[in-house]
């Protein structure tokens, strides 16, 4: 059956799916991208809920076809009026939406592991996505997820991870400005950017350490600059994108521990 009206169950659903407060609910989310979509419904089969695509859909990848075929087979495959799936379809794929459950987020313990452990406060999905996609590209094996920053399964975050989100070592932390006192109680070493820090280039990086970008304007809290490092930019330009600053130490980091 092709699912024509808005007061169907599964389409209110799936609509709440495209809001992180309706992610946040059901702990699931709608994900788009011919690639993503093929990749998630392989090595991520289990948490798969749900396939959707509009009606008189067709395509010749015959990597979708199949998983067409196996949402129908197993009846989750979901056929809806254009006009419906258009609203589901927030990036304008055309292609067939995946709904997958996102994986739980663990409190962080304030153990960190050997290398960089990034703490990531953005509160633009953009960029937590970035971010989070940079950090599994240069080997970061813990990522703790601030109080301020963006839900990381929201759908623009998990776009601009590129699925990396789905791959990672996600935990949910402390607020930004709570990190002074946790980091002096436990003894972890936190590094920081901003502009005044120590150039990168004379930086010696600990064994083991955090890892904090600042947030988007704000910076980092003054009394976690004494320990910020800077990444020397032209004095025409104020600052870097967060998220591309973060990927530029991290680059660094792990080209220097690397060695």
């Amino acid at each position: 059956m092709v699912i024509a009206s808005k007061d169907n169950k599964h389409f209110r659903e799936f609509k709440k799916l495209t809001v992180v407060d309706g992610v946040r609910k059901y702990g699931k989310v709608i994900v788009s991208g011919k690639k993503l979509v093929r990749e998630l419904a392989q090595s991520a089969a289990d948490r798969c809920m749900a396939l959707i695509i509009f009606e008189h859909y067709a395509d010749d990848d015959s990597a979708l076809k199949t998983i067409i075929k196996q949402f129908a087979d197993a009846g989750s495959l979901h056929i809806l009026k254009k006009n419906l799936y258009n609203e589901l379809d927030t990036f304008n794929t055309g292609a067939p939406l995946l709904v997958i459950r996102v994986p739980d987020i663990p409190e962080w313990d304030y153990s960190p592991v050997e290398g960089c452990n990034l703490l990531i406060p953005f509160q633009d999905p953009l960029n937590a996505g970035a971010a989070i996609r940079s950090a599994a590209g240069f080997g970061v094996k813990k990522i703790i997820m601030l109080k301020e920053a963006a839900h990381p399964f929201h759908p623009r975050s998990i776009k601009s991870s590129a699925g990396a989100v789905f791959e990672t070592n996600l935990f949910n932390g402390p607020s930004i400005y709570e990190l002074k006192t946790v980091c002096d109680k436990r003894k972890l070493n936190i590094v920081t950017l901003d502009r005044s820090g120590t150039p990168i280039e004379s930086f010696q990086f600990p064994e083991s350490f955090l890892l904090l970008p600042g947030l988007e304007g704000r910076g980092v809290p003054e009394e976690l600059k004494a320990s910020a490092i800077s990444i020397p930019i032209s004095s025409s330009i104020e600052s870097l994108n967060a998220a591309i600053a973060a990927s530029v130490v991290l680059y660094f980091w792990n080209s220097r521990s690397s060695k």
